[in-house]
């Protein structure tokens, strides 16, 4: 699929939190953020939601809680899972996946959505988190750290994926109504999770 196509009037980048890695069969979905820019004729409008989920939900069910915060026929972007050495040696076996993927998954129950899991360099996320005062969590935070921050993942994930596009006036454009945007959400007041509408 080719990245560099028309851009669609919706993106969301969506940052899934999880307590251990994606691929694990146990793995569980505790939150998730979603930077949702709309990028129209009329306006460039940016938003950012969060969802908690709860430990009862299979997996399917978390990823439809999740699913619920994607406007409706907007361009997915995930970041693709890491594969550990275990796991390419079991499937260049021949044998098949242990559990689908979030994007999958995502895919499945919403059809409308162009889903892209896109592979992103971890240099990349932290170099464009320092370029805009994006405060993401460690690797090493617990879990609950994590689950705070996953609006900060998503806004992270957007902007490499905004310029790794070859349209200088759009990156430019689009990270100057970014940096507008995130200047006033910062003024806003904080609870305990972040902005106050927030979990």
């Amino acid at each position: 699929m080719n990245t560099f196509d028309f851009p669609p009037a919706v993106t969301c980048a969506l940052s899934i939190i999880r307590d251990c890695t994606e691929l694990a069969p146990a793995s569980r979905a505790v939150a998730a953020g979603a930077f949702v820019v709309t990028d129209d004729e009329e306006a460039t409008t940016l938003d950012v939601r969060t969802a908690v989920v709860l430990p009862a939900l299979s997996r399917q069910a978390a990823i439809e809680h999740i699913a619920a915060m994607i406007p409706p026929g907007a361009r997915v972007i995930m970041r693709a899972p890491r594969l550990p050495r275990g796991l390419i040696r079991h499937l260049s076996r021949g044998r098949p996946m242990p559990v689908p993927t979030d994007a999958q998954v995502l895919a499945a129950i919403r059809p409308d959505a162009d889903v892209r899991p896109v592979t992103v360099p971890e240099e990349a996320m932290a170099a464009v988190a320092r370029q805009y005062g994006i405060r993401r969590a460690g690797r090493d935070d617990i879990t609950a750290e994590q689950a705070r921050c996953c609006d900060a993942e998503a806004q992270a994930l957007y902007l490499v994926h905004l310029f790794s596009s070859p349209n200088m006036h759009e990156r430019t454009r689009i990270a100057a109504a970014y940096q507008a945007w995130s200047a006033l959400q910062r003024a806003r007041p904080l609870g305990a999770f972040g902005p106050t509408e927030m979990f």
